[in-house]
């Protein structure tokens, strides 16, 4: 029994402690992934991507979250891009749905420089399993109630600039704060905070085939404290890498990954707390299994081929001008081909009959 009651102490404690500083589910996942954490980073590494993530947090803790996501994007027209995510996070008897779709306008204002804009457009559901509780389900406030639901919308907006391997990015995950919050809230209903975010990394070449990617991503929700990561990658060959992570949550986190067959893309990251509460929660896992391909430029093909095709329409009749111009002159050479001068043929002068 007092175990038992540790482990709920714990968990409440670390469930709102969570709360405080964010809104949703935190993950690592940007890591590999940034356009989980803004949908401006679609087309940024000039990929059509598909990503799929499992985190398992406070492992020691039985009903402790678990989050599962989806996302992926693609390009539709020469600058613009289309995607789409969804979440769904399990802790022990509540249940949390986010499912998404985005929009973004990728624009080029110099050499190798570019301004995106990203859009997204998000429904939330969340659930309390009352089945699944401790609860007397005779009680006549909760006959025939196995379930609580509540749904809301919101958007989210986001901006990256990048310049090479630069890239700075601001974002909204959380557009429109829910009026009056707070009575929501204590009221059972699903609320919002206005939350902001921003990132910043680069990378460089320590090595021929070595690449240094430091990082910095800070998460602010109104009225609750900051939270912020600091990161550094290790990349080798552009296709393996390792590296470290903390976040001012007491936390250290270490991933591993790669880049597969130029197409696969997985990843493992390893998060531990230190001290404190942290002791009893267990550590945390993260798995990422993503695909990649690169854009196929199938639009601006089509219009080199369009393009391509008006030329050779156009050039047809030049090339019979061109032909019948060859013909003309030929004819005139011909015409005017100088005749061979020849000198007079000399008249004979014969001698007069008579002076034979």
């Amino acid at each position: 029994m007092n175990k038992l009651r540790l482990t709920i102490f714990i968990f409440l404690i670390l469930a709102g402690q969570s709360m405080l500083g964010q809104q949703f589910p935190i993950s690592s996942h940007y890591l590999v992934n940034p356009y989980s954490l803004n949908p401006a980073f679609a087309g940024a590494f000039n990929r059509s991507e598909l990503f799929m993530n499992f985190r398992r947090d406070w492992s020691a803790i039985e009903g402790s979250p678990q989050t599962a996501r989806i996302n992926g994007n693609f390009r539709v027209h020469n600058n613009m891009y289309l995607g789409a995510d969804i979440y769904t996070d399990f802790a022990d008897i509540f249940y949390r749905l986010r499912a998404g779709l985005n929009y973004t306008y990728r624009l080029e204002i110099g050499n190798e420089q570019h301004l995106s804009f990203g859009l997204s457009g998000h429904f939330y559901q969340s659930v309390i399993r009352l089945d699944q509780a401790n609860v007397d389900l005779d009680d006549p406030v909760l006959r025939n109630l196995d379930r609580l639901f509540s749904s809301n919308y919101n958007a989210a907006f986001g901006l990256v600039y990048s310049n090479r391997d630069f890239y700075l990015a601001f974002g909204m995950p959380v557009m429109f704060r829910t009026k009056n919050a707070y009575e929501n809230v204590s009221s059972g209903n699903f609320a919002f905070e206005r939350a902001y975010d921003v990132y910043v990394t680069n990378s460089f070449s320590i090595h021929q085939n070595w690449q240094f990617q430091p990082g910095l991503l800070i998460r602010k929700t109104v009225n609750q404290p900051l939270i912020f990561d600091v990161s550094t990658l290790f990349v080798y060959n552009k296709h393996l890498w390792l590296g470290a992570l903390y976040r001012n949550t007491s936390l250290f986190g270490f991933t591993v990954g790669g880049r597969l067959l130029d197409g696969i893309v997985i990843n493992y990251t390893y998060e531990v707390g230190v001290g404190g509460i942290h002791r009893y929660a267990g550590n945390s896992h993260e798995i990422t299994l993503g695909f990649s391909r690169k854009q196929d430029n199938t639009t601006t093909r089509r219009l080199k081929t369009d393009e391509k095709k008006r030329v050779d329409i156009r050039e047809k009749p030049e090339k019979e001008k061109v032909k019948k111009t060859k013909q003309k002159s030929k004819e005139n050479k011909i015409r005017k081909k100088p005749v061979k001068k020849t000198a007079p043929k000399k008249s004979l002068h014969y001698a007069p009959y008579e002076k034979f």
